[in-house]
């Protein structure tokens, strides 16, 4: 019972078990169980024209791939820096907390985004990672390192968008930060 209003007092956040061996940064562990109520909270969460499927890992990265560091350059491989590019493309990000991605245009009506999210500081409950498609759409992505993918129906054609990134419950220096990786496809 206490198990349970645990993960209902913060299911889509909730706070992994860490591992410190020799001096090394701690590794996360996330029970079954957390994983399981992190998808439920997030399923019920979800805006009308966003789905989401759990994939565990993460597929193969498409497309040229922008590097996102808070406060820092974007770094792009395999294509011009900030130019408005197509679907597909890749990321990573490192250490963010509020950062808009790539301008893109889609050619179709529905694509998909997969990410996996940790966070990088801190490790509490109280915060959330989220992102946002210009075009409308706001998720809650778990950050439980476990690869989800969204999809997106209803999106404007050939128009220019962006997802931002940003984590909530930010205040008097408790800034949570999140790295992770993820792609957008057809």
């Amino acid at each position: 019972m206490t198990t349970g209003l645990l993960l209902m007092a913060a299911p889509a956040q909730a706070a992994p078990k860490t591992e410190a061996t020799g001096g090394e940064p701690a590794k996360m562990t996330v029970s079954a169980a957390e994983i399981e109520a992190n998808n439920a909270a997030v399923w019920a969460s979800l805006p009308p024209n966003v789905t989401m499927k759990v994939v565990g890992k993460m597929p193969k990265l498409q497309g040229p791939i922008d590097h996102y560091t808070q406060n820092g350059p974007t770094v792009t491989t395999g294509a011009i820096p900030f130019a408005v590019s197509t679907i597909p493309f890749s990321f990573t990000f490192d250490g963010v907390w509020s950062m808009d991605g790539r301008d893109f245009k889609s050619t179709q009506t529905s694509f998909c985004k997969d990410i996996k999210a940790t966070w990088d500081y801190p490790q509490g409950s109280h915060h959330q990672f989220k992102v946002s498609l210009s075009a409308g759409g706001t998720i809650t992505v778990p950050t439980d390192g476990v690869t989800r993918t969204w999809c997106w129906s209803s999106v404007p054609t050939n128009t220019t968008m962006h997802f931002t990134y940003f984590s909530t419950g930010n205040s008097a220096g408790d800034i949570a930060k999140a790295s992770g990786s993820g792609s957008v496809h057809y």
